[in-house]
């Protein structure tokens, strides 16, 4: 058996830096829509290439074809879990032929519209035919006056949830705070009284209102963390508790809004009597269109419902987490995007939509130090708030997530798929876009296995469950790169949601995966006990997903995916769920994730992933005695960890414990089964158990002084040496603080 590179090394010195610089700005493609989780193009570029170029090569020689431009000839590659698409594009990118499979129909419909080609003149034309039918009726309901009296364009209208006291009958304002911005010294507040909108000098504590003579703390709200207190009583109530009065989704006030002057610029403004009248206008055409507007009636799903919200807060239809406003200018670009006679910019349009909702509903908030509105799914929840902020849905000069910021997104998504390039860093710091030859992320969307194997680039992308892959002929491909579910860590359905039932309404006619009326199915391969979905379900479809690319991979074929978790069951669980799929781990680099940065992370944080290289069984014979086994783990963990620091990162406990135990999986799964059967044996369960007792004993010793010659030292000592080293340069300063 010949090994590849990969088995070998990963250039992680120059990727590094790299996957760091990705995971704060990623690719344009793949900023086209929102999608969970993804993974960073620059690293699964690599893992491509690493996977089918040969061991001798050398890290200079594929770094060369990493920036210059590399084509596979032609590779097959699967991926069954394409997700958001990173491997299909990364695949096609470097010229392979890929097979995508994703259960899910909003990611299958995401990575469809991600390598189809367009004219980016057509999809101009669209937009500008787009522009003078909904642009035009939409921004009629996005005016306004600035303060000095001119025609403006509203950005933002500032809206706070209210609640009737229980106690006294007082109608409460449930703001967290009195702040609208924070800039150059200079705060926007507004006065709990009157809403009276006051500049100041930085922050004051004591601020005075010079309109009504109120004195408040702009910084002190009425509302936070769940509780509301009332300041007419003083009563305190729970926010869940005053939905539950009400049986509903708490009423919503206006009461100021941010806008855009060509004379005046950006301001802030109460609301006046013209802006509510312009909110009645918009309420009552909403009001009489509303049996014929495009907009989803679905009931939100509560049956194993993994995340209470937004039902425990009083929203039990999609269609509520959106105001009136918002509902009729979504329903006219919708209607009218419908209209586009060629399907391929029609559906481009409609990722654009899709990708603008986003910004565009009730649940979004004003970030007052960088003013603009945050992202709906900025985490990975339904996160209701009590002071949202209403999006211009078309759009003006300034603001974020408009449609037509989401339209310029997706078009510079596009113009990256004509003309691909990588963001590098030249030897004296400075980063720059490099263009990476003459490739091209664009593929022929194959009918069926048939016309893949036909000719040409092509791409054949299947909307279903990876489980049965019996359309596939048996070793017939040439690598699987894919980024399977992390057990519980997200539940992508649930999410996607909120865009399926939109994005429904077009489709439905189209793709029978979009007639259900939510994208869940019962084969989904997560863990959500509320659903019935145990570990043990879980285990058991990725078992049978992985079991059916064991028979589609050739015989010299490599399994490669991205893994890290902060449990270690989850660990024991994918070795397992390996070894039953009839593979062993053969290598598993360590590369920069898209976590977030810090050294002092989140608890559960890690920020590096294990690449796990897997071949089909057996194994080379190696040293299947465990003492052997763990000081070998322990030696390549310090390795991998030692040259993360070299390459411009640094690592902390949680790190360490990630490397640890992917490097753990990968000695035990290559001495399976006689390290578990022999005389001595220890099972996947025990050695995790072991080597978490070392990890925390590395712990220990880095705070301890250690030797001076590191020469002799065992890989405990080695790794206690990279973790001390790591922590004094990021104490001292000297460490990359963008990490």
């Amino acid at each position: 058996m010949s090994r590849t590179y990969i088995e070998r090394t990963l250039p992680v010195e120059q990727l590094n830096p790299v996957a760091m610089s990705e995971g704060n700005a990623k690719k344009p493609v793949y900023q086209m829509h929102k999608w969970w989780a993804r993974r960073l193009g620059s690293v699964f570029r690599t893992l491509i290439l690493g996977a089918f170029a040969e061991a001798r090569e050398s890290d200079a020689a594929v770094w060369h074809r990493f920036t210059e431009g590399g084509d596979l000839g032609s590779k097959v590659v699967l991926d069954p879990f394409m997700g958001g698409g990173t491997s299909v594009v990364e695949a096609i990118r470097l010229g392979c032929r890929v097979i995508g499979v994703d259960i899910n129909p909003v990611a299958w419909f995401i990575t469809k519209k991600e390598i189809e080609p367009v004219d980016l003149a057509d999809l101009d034309a669209a937009y500008c035919h787009l522009e003078e039918t909904a642009g035009r009726r939409i921004k009629k309901y996005y005016h306004t006056r600035c303060p000095s009296g001119h025609e403006a364009d509203v950005m933002y209208f500032f809206w706070v949830k209210v609640a009737e006291c229980p106690r006294c009958g007082s109608e409460i304002q449930l703001f967290p705070n009195y702040e609208l911005s924070r800039r150059d010294h200079v705060n926007v507040v507004f006065c709990p009284q009157c809403l009276s909108i006051i500049e100041t000098k930085g922050y004051q504590p004591q601020t005075v209102c010079p309109e009504c003579q109120a004195v408040f703390d702009p910084r002190k709200g009425v509302a936070g963390r769940g509780v509301y207190h009332c300041p007419a009583c003083g009563h305190k109530e729970r926010l869940l508790d005053a939905v539950a009065r009400k049986g509903g989704p708490l009423e919503m006030q206006l009461h100021a809004l941010e806008g855009y002057c060509p004379t005046c610029g950006r301001f802030f403004k109460r609301v006046d009597e013209a802006d509510l009248a312009l909110w009645e206008e918009a309420s009552a055409e909403c009001a009489a269109r509303w049996d014929e507007l495009l907009i989803p009636r679905l009931a939100i799903p509560t049956e194993g419902r993994s995340d209470p919200r937004p039902v425990n807060h009083g929203y039990t239809y999609f269609w509520q987490m959106f105001n009136a406003r918002q509902l009729l200018s979504l329903s006219i670009l919708l209607e009218e995007i419908l209209k586009l006679p060629d399907p391929n910019v029609r559906e481009l349009m409609l990722l654009a939509f899709s990708d603008c909702l986003d910004t565009n509903n009730m649940f979004c908030k004003y970030e007052i130090s960088y003013h603009k509105i945050s992202v709906f799914f900025g985490l990975h929840a339904y996160h209701p708030i009590e002071r949202p902020a209403e999006n211009n849905v078309w759009g003006t000069r300034y603001g974020r997530g408009t449609f037509t910021r989401c339209f310029q997104k997706m078009r510079r998504g596009k113009q990256f798929c004509h003309e691909p390039y990588e963001r590098l860093t030249s030897l004296r710091g400075k980063r720059y876009s490099k263009r990476t030859g003459d490739e091209r992320i664009e593929a022929r969307i194959a009918k069926d296995m048939e016309d893949f194997l036909r000719d040409g680039r092509t791409a054949l992308l299947r909307c279903e469950s990876s489980e049965d892959l019996s359309w596939i002929p048996e070793r017939s491909v040439d690598a699987v790169v894919t980024d399977p579910p992390y057990f519980d860590n997200v539940m992508y359905s649930e999410l996607a949601d909120f865009f399926y039932v939109w994005l429904r309404l077009a489709l439905a006619n189209t793709y029978p995966w979009f007639i259900p009326l939510y994208s869940n199915r019962a084969r989904e391969i997560v863990k959500n006990d509320k659903l019935g979905k145990t570990t043990e379900f879980f285990n058991e479809g990725l078992t049978t997903i992985l079991r059916e690319c064991h028979r589609v991979l050739k015989k010299e074929g490599l399994l490669i995916f991205t893994f890290h978790h902060n449990k270690p069951w989850a660990w024991e669980g994918v070795a397992n769920i390996l070894m039953q799929s009839g593979f062993y781990i053969s290598a598993s680099p360590i590369v920069r994730s898209e976590g977030k940065s810090g050294f002092h992370s989140s608890k559960g944080n890690i920020r590096y992933d294990a690449c796990l290289v897997c071949r089909k069984q057996p194994a080379p014979q190696v040293d299947t005695a465990w003492s052997s086994l763990e000081e070998q783990i322990l030696e390549d963990a310090a390795y991998w960890a030692k040259r993360t620091i070299e390459s411009g990162m640094w690592v902390n406990e949680v790190d360490i414990f990630a490397i640890v135990m992917a490097k753990t999986i990968e000695h035990y799964t290559k001495a399976w089964p006689a390290v578990e059967s022999s005389s001595h044996g220890t099972s996947i369960a025990a050695a995790i158990d072991r080597m978490q007792t070392l990890v925390k004993l590395v712990k220990d010793l880095a705070h301890q002084e250690l030797p001076e010659d590191r020469t002799q030292s065992n890989g405990l000592v080695q790794l206690a040496f990279v973790l001390a080293e790591s922590r004094a340069h990021f104490e001292s300063g000297a460490g990359n603080r963008q990490q």
